[in-house]
């Protein structure tokens, strides 16, 4: 490949390379291309939280409204509040709720324990290009690069350009997104975002509004 062909390496390469590093090897992150859209991503959040609480819900569903509970708990109004609640008590992440059936009583949910990052009964997952759900009618239709996925939440995001650009420009890309309310819902929270062009990466705390000093 001439440096030509390397500054102009398309974002898709460039996508489809960051993935297979991040799957093959000794990595526990899998891929989930059956993964496309945000109903997707909380179906499977909520799968992997009911396998996670099998003796806690004991072996009797989440219903609907229960769900709808949990869903509200979740997502957060700031990057700063979800990481206050991703911080845990003792390093664990918890949701009690009632359960809908009041002779099951209260359950207590384990959602992450940070003690067993890298390793314990957590599940790292990679998902790509995302279908985010409109939050506006005049909102346009917009995907996500990656997303990196602990126990079904989006934890970190990462935006891509290929060598012909600056990062500055996933940076305002990501900007954007934040102010079209894109990363809301499930991806509420979010802790870290990444940006890359194959060549430099910068990581940058989430927040509503992104400090470029980081850069």
């Amino acid at each position: 490949m001439n440096n030509k062909e390397f500054l102009l390496e398309k974002e898709e390469v460039i996508e489809d390379k960051l993935i297979r590093q991040l799957t093959h090897g000794e990595s526990q992150w899998t891929l989930r291309e059956d993964l496309k859209n945000e109903d997707d991503l909380w179906n499977n959040f909520f799968k992997i939280l009911t396998q996670h609480n099998l003796n806690v819900l004991k072996d009797v569903p989440l219903t609907h409204n229960e769900k709808a509970v949990i869903r509200s708990k979740i997502v957060q109004p700031t990057f700063y509040k979800a990481s206050e609640w991703l911080a845990g008590v003792n390093g664990q992440v918890r949701l009690p709720i009632q359960r809908d059936n009041t002779k099951l009583g209260t359950a207590d949910l384990l959602v992450i324990d940070n003690n067993e990052i890298a390793g314990g009964h957590s599940i790292y997952e990679v998902v790509h290009q995302i279908q985010f759900h409109k939050r506006r009618e005049i909102d346009h239709n917009r995907r996500g690069d990656v997303t990196l996925l602990i126990n079904g939440l989006p934890l970190i995001h990462i935006e891509l350009k290929n060598r012909a650009h600056s990062t500055k420009e996933a940076f305002n890309q990501i900007q954007k997104y934040i102010d079209e309310q894109m990363f809301n819902g499930i991806y509420s929270t979010l802790q870290i975002f990444v940006i890359s062009n194959g060549t430099h990466t910068q990581y940058i705390a989430a927040g509503q509004r992104l400090r470029e000093k980081f850069l």
